[in-house]
């Protein structure tokens, strides 16, 4: 305790009973620092506001229904809460381990629901009815899935089903409450096992159902956990960062919307109200809407035959893939023996849907740096990582690539880390991080893979230091007196400096001249043609 808190005990104790409770006490049992203290006393809020701020002191109100008062100082906290009976207090409290009282004076305990004896058994139960513990603060099933999970405690049988039983009552929580509870499970050291055990609560299922439906698609022959399993492998493989966490837990989300098996698909192919069909089938595109337009477009009206991928959800959707020249083209749609499974633009789904997620929650409050950019980013990293698996797939293949492992790696970095405005080296950690959790779960890889994947990792922090450093030193008057000769002017002139800035970075060279501004801007003018 330090003098701040003894302080504070003190002056009350000069006016009525104190006693120390909840995490504090149950922390220092466990052998645990715990540097924010409970007080309860007999003393009415209102004499607890006025004697403190007698004494220097500004408390604060905290929570309409608990009538609490706060004080900080030095990143310390006490909350003060004021009862007429010490039983009915401790009645009212959340777990037995959370209301062992102690008197900072005598040191004398105060235990009437046997915490310090559920301590030692490693037992998490409600004080009392846990029927009634939770109706009246439902972020409780929250707690008890943290504090079972930090201080590896087994929770009592009925504490258990009461939760599952009254697990829909937090959608009546704010979601700034909810999030702050969840913000502290998902950084615990075992936090995998919290996940766990929301699911089993039914957590996921009512509040999250685009997380608690990945449970049992297979994935293809590269994968040996079902996306479920995969993604918890992930989650397991990101460090204790809130970001990455979630970063890990969401990334491929999508998958259940987009998990399709390789098809054939053989009709008349029809353009009618904007949608390009075969038979009964949709044909969607995997590049946008001009690959369709680019392929299917001077089809329309003849029997063609496609490889495409049929939507498991969606089974009268089919995504493109290629037309088949010189095939049998009977009607329908068969499967093809032995087909590649599919999660085609999963990654984009994901950033999708996790989008709409994030909504539901305030985690952002609870990022380090700018919350809600750190958000932007977070949707960014989700969206492209699986950029790297397929940028070094030839490494990987030990196959030719048309481009320079340099070029192609720079290419990246400069994607993954300018977000439009500034260059964030922070993105480019948190992409390889990410990249490694994936690479790893699930698979077992050769000695030769994991040290390309090391070596790649070298050379990609190595191209992200030097974009960082020589960003700046863009020298840009000739490109300014380039532009007006052109008749590039404001947003035209912006355009062209972006294009400008990007190609430089990709090909990790800040000089600019006549004849490299001459050629970028003929590649420019091509850009919409």
């Amino acid at each position: 305790m330090n003098d701040f808190q003894q302080k504070i005990i003190d002056i009350i104790a000069k006016y009525s009973p104190v006693w120390l409770v909840g995490g504090a006490v149950r922390d220092k049992l466990l052998g645990l620092e715990s540097k924010d203290i409970d007080l309860v006393t007999y003393m009415k809020p209102e004499n607890i506001d006025y004697i403190l701020r007698e004494n220097g002191f500004h408390p604060q109100q905290i929570g309409m229904r608990f009538k609490t008062l706060s004080l900080f100082e030095d990143g310390k906290r006490i909350d003060i809460v004021s009862t007429e009976d010490l039983g009915k207090d401790a009645s009212q409290r959340d777990f037995t381990i959370n209301a062992i009282y102690v008197d900072p004076l005598t040191e004398k305990f105060y235990d009437p629901w046997e915490g310090s004896k559920h301590l030692k058994e490693r037992r998490l139960q409600t004080c009392g009815n846990a029927q009634d513990r939770f109706r009246e603060d439902p972020v409780r099933i929250l707690r008890m899935i943290k504090f079972a999970v930090k201080l590896n405690m087994e929770i009592e049988e009925k504490t258990w089903e009461e939760a599952k039983n009254q697990v829909t009552l937090l959608e009546n929580i704010s979601k700034e409450r909810v999030s702050s509870e969840l913000a502290q499970i998902l950084v615990l050291e075992n936090a995998e096992k919290a996940v766990r055990l929301l699911g089993e609560v039914a957590y996921w299922d009512v509040f999250v159902p685009e997380l608690a439906r990945l449970k049992g698609i297979v994935q293809n022959q590269y994968h040996s956990l079902d996306v479920w399993e995969h993604t918890l492998a992930v989650f397991r493989g990101t460090p204790q960062d809130l970001f990455l966490r979630l970063a890990g837990l969401f990334h491929d989300v999508g998958k259940w919307e987009v998990a399709s098996r390789e098809c054939y698909l053989a009709g008349r192919l029809v353009f009618k109200n904007m949608q390009y069909r075969i038979e009964d089938y949709q044909i969607i595109g995997t590049r946008g809407k001009r690959e369709l337009e680019s392929k299917l477009k001077p089809l329309a009206g003849k029997h063609i035959k496609i490889l495409g991928a049929n939507l498991d959800q969606f089974p009268e959707t089919v995504q493109f893939k290629r037309i088949l020249i010189g095939e049998n083209a009977d009607r329908g749609l068969t499967f093809v023996e032995n087909g590649k499974r599919h999660f085609l633009n999963h990654e984009k789904a994901s950033a999708r849907i996790l989008e709409d997620i994030l909504k539901r929650y305030t985690f952002s409050m609870f990022f380090k740096g700018a919350g809600q950019k750190r958000e932007r980013s977070l949707l960014k990293l989700v969206e492209n990582h699986m950029q790297a698996t397929l940028t070094f797939m030839p490494e990987f293949r030990d196959e030719p690539s048309k481009r320079s492992f340099r070029h192609r790696a720079a290419e990246l970095v400069w994607n993954i880390s300018w977000d439009g405005r500034d260059f964030e080296l922070q993105n480019i950690y948190d992409f390889l991080v990410l990249w490694k959790a994936d690479f790893d779960a699930g698979k077992v890889h050769s000695e030769e893979q994991n040290s390309l994947l090391e070596k790649i990792f070298k050379e990609v922090i190595t191209i992200a230091l030097w974009q960082n450093e020589n960003l700046p030193k863009i020298e840009w008057g000739l490109c300014l007196s380039f532009a007006s000769a052109e008749g590039l002017s404001g947003q035209s002139f912006g355009k062209f400096k972006d294009f400008i800035r990007t190609k430089l970075m990709k090909e990790m060279t800040v000089g600019l001249s006549e004849v490299f501004l001459k050629k970028a801007f003929a590649e420019f003018n091509n850009l919409d043609k």
